[in-house]
């Protein structure tokens, strides 16, 4: 089976969710003994944008994966800085490549191959505040789109294929379930001479609530602001660390720390590497993801991995992945954070048992499996194929 893969979320240094998802999926199959072979399809505009970084598809093995870039003219011109390239794609193997598969929602308008592409959330449907959003409206359409589009389509969690299901009214033998893994680097075992860069760089010298991701409305920190405040009347030393792909000078959060005067208890770390972030989820005394929405929860998992006893938003999503491991509080209740927050933080014991609660859920989630369960979707899908062709 030849399978031709949109790479963009393969040469960005822009890395969300999506963009971890396939960069782990990549490596996973670089490291399988397979029969397969994966075309990477590259847009030659994308070479030209500021986040572009081949470095990535550059180390993998070339018998295993081949970079298509096509010479640049008029399909060059033609084409959106995003674009899938698979209307292209068969003139590289002579028309043998069996199907499409895309890390994202997005998929071409045509293509001669069945196509599968994946959903890792349904916000732009179901999150208020994406939905009223320019950004939610242009990722509605992409999704919608795709969902046409497809022969398969990936969801991440139960609750993502469930809200797939119900929102788009498909057929549940459409909709498969890939849990997302965990990149290694997120192990519990501590980095010393990291550990000393981190310090130096930044004031972590306090016992600190770590807080992952940009601060986007449904990262609710508007609400995990307001109840770090009231911790901090109890536990005036607690520092709180925000890790993110933000330039925080320019967030809301940034905006309330130094308009309240209390921006010295916090720090903003723009932009951590993974092995950064694990560091910083090994030291910190809690993480809490206050999310008012979330389709797996990577950041929870991460946590875990490393050790780090985790407070979290209760909903399904986020109870689907982390089972009895964290402390639930409710998202949209101020007090519930703040005493979740002050629970963890005052008892010693209970964020032990978390710390191995955590370590033994977390192990269960792998990217070999993810990428090998996604193996065999694509064989499925490419197989029908095969099948509907010569009836």
């Amino acid at each position: 089976m030849i399978v031709a893969i949109d790479a963009r979320p393969l040469v960005t240094r822009h890395i969300a969710g999506a963009e971890q998802h396939a960069r782990n999926i990549v490596a996973a199959w670089a490291s399988m003994d397979t029969p397969h072979r994966f075309v990477l399809m590259l847009n030659p505009q994308w070479q030209n944008m500021p986040d572009y970084d081949p470095g990535l598809i550059q180390q993998l093995p070339q018998d295993l994966f081949t970079i298509y870039i096509p010479v640049p003219g008029r399909i060059g011109r033609l084409l959106p800085r995003h674009a899938s390239l698979v209307r292209v794609a068969g003139k590289l193997a002579g028309n043998d490549i069996n199907l499409f598969h895309s890390f994202t929602a997005e998929l071409p308008a045509r293509a001669a191959m069945p196509m599968v592409h994946t959903i890792h959330d349904l916000a732009c449907e179901l999150d208020p505040h994406v939905r009223r959003s320019i950004e939610g409206a242009e990722s509605r359409r992409i999704h919608r789109q795709g969902i046409r589009r497809a022969s398969s389509t990936i969801a991440v969690s139960t609750q993502t294929r469930n809200d797939v299901l119900g929102v788009y009214r498909l057929s549940p033998a459409k909709v498969h379930l890939i849990f997302n893994g965990i990149n290694p680097v997120f192990v519990p075992q501590q980095d010393r001479a990291l550990q000393q860069q981190l310090h130096a760089a930044w004031p972590l010298e306090n016992r600190y609530v770590l807080l992952v991701g940009s601060d986007i409305p449904r990262r609710n920190y508007a609400r995990v602001w307001q109840a770090i405040q009231r911790v901090w009347t109890s536990d005036p030393t607690l520092r709180l660390v925000l890790a993110g792909r933000n330039v925080w000078t320019r967030s809301e959060l940034f905006k309330r720390a130094h308009a309240s005067g209390l921006a010295e208890r916090v720090t903003f770390i723009q932009s951590p590497t993974d092995a950064e972030l694990a560091q910083l989820y090994r030291d910190a005394l809690i993480t809490c993801c206050g999310s008012s929405f979330e389709g797996f929860g990577l950041s929870v998992l991460e946590a875990m991995a490393c050790g780090c006893p985790v407070a979290c938003s209760d909903m399904s999503s986020l109870r689907e992945v982390a089972d009895d491991a964290p402390l639930y509080f409710t998202h949209d209740d101020v007090d519930s954070i703040a005493e979740a927050i002050t629970s963890l933080a005052e008892d010693s014991e209970y964020r032990r048992q978390l710390r191995q609660r955590g370590l033994a859920r977390a192990s269960r989630f792998t990217w070999a499996a993810a990428a090998q369960r996604l193996l065999g979707i694509l064989e499925q899908v490419a197989e029908f194929d095969r099948h509907a062709r010569s009836t």
